[in-house]
Formats: structure tokens, C-alpha cells, sequence
């Protein structure tokens, strides 16, 4: 699943880099900055176009993550409102089973994101660059993997925790 999610390559070839000199975005075939008028060693430009290319992709997939995760994270609060204002649905279900379908929700709803942030490091912790995009970015599949992880133990505890309960009285 983490194969659909997360692109081994770069989404376009990204032709361009930041000039070492001026900072400005130049085209690698270019045998001078436009800007400043610094050489441009090919081979270096060439390189420096990959890694802007990969942390282009970096940054967009953990964005992705991010909306992807507020989502998930709205899913089943948004279910608990829902069903806490028609409190008739709580009579005729019992609270332990909304309880359970909420965990269970959780569960489902969270249980990819570990693998995916740990696919994202897996790729991308060797990419060295001070684009503060890509650090940025790092925070953000960090504190994704923090919190999927966290609902993940405590939504399984509860879950595990109420039907043990729940069929231990029977």
C-alpha cells in the first residue's frame, strides 16, 4: 500500500537548481548563472537538480501525509459528535458498542501511517539539504508517526480493553 502513497522517483525531471552563489533557480544546461554570472560546474548542477528534485518530492509526500492525517484524525471525532446528538442512538446501540466501532475506526483509520512515515524515513533521512521546506517536512512525518502510533496503543488497549469486559461478564 505504501508503494501507491509514496513514488520512488521523482514526479517530473526537475532540469533546475539553486545557483551555490546567488540562490537563484537556474537550468542545469546553463554555462553561467543568468542571474550573477557564477560558472556552473555541470556535473555539480546536474546533482544538485536530483536532490532538488528529490526533496521536492519528500516535501509534497509529507504533505500529503499531513492532509491525509487531519483527515483520518476528523473521521471518527466527527462520528463521536454525530452520534452524541441523537441521544436515542446511544439508547438503542449501548454506549460499550459505539465505544467499540469508534475504537475499532481508529484503528483502521491510523493503522497505515506508522508503516508509511517509516517508509518516508527509509527514503528520504539520507537527503541532506538545508531547505527549510524539507525540515519542516521532517517534522511533520515525525509528529504524523508520533500521534497514528499513539492512537494506534490507545485505541487498541480500549478496544481490547472493552471486549474483554464486555465478554468477561457474560
Amino acid at each position: 500500500m505504501t508503494d501507491l502513497l509514496i513514488s520512488d522517483g521523482p514526479a517530473e525531471d526537475l532540469d533546475v537548481f539553486e545557483c551555490p552563489n546567488c540562490k537563484e533557480t537556474i537550468d542545469t544546461s546553463a554555462k553561467v548563472c543568468r542571474f550573477c554570472g557564477a560558472k556552473v560546474n555541470p556535473e555539480g548542477a546536474l546533482n544538485a537538480s536530483h536532490l532538488l528534485a528529490k526533496v521536492d518530492q519528500a516535501c509534497s509526500d509529507a504533505s500529503y501525509m499531513r492532509i491525509t492525517g487531519v483527515i483520518a484524525f476528523c473521521l471518527p471525532v466527527g462520528t463521536l459528535i454525530g452520534i452524541f446528538r441523537n441521544p436515542r442512538f446511544i439508547q438503542q446501540v449501548g454506549f460499550e458498542n459505539i465505544f467499540i466501532g469508534v475504537c475499532a475506526l481508529a484503528l483502521v483509520v491510523s493503522s497505515p501511517f506508522p508503516i508509511w512515515t517509516l517508509s518516508w524515513w527509509r527514503k528520504n533521512a539520507n537527503l541532506a539539504s538545508d531547505d527549510e521546506e524539507f525540515q519542516t517536512a521532517r517534522g511533520v512525518v515525525r509528529k504524523v508517526g508520533y500521534i497514528a502510533t499513539s492512537a494506534l496503543l490507545v485505541c487498541g488497549s480500549l478496544f481490547c480493553m472493552i471486549l474483554f469486559f464486555k465478554f468477561s461478564d457474560r
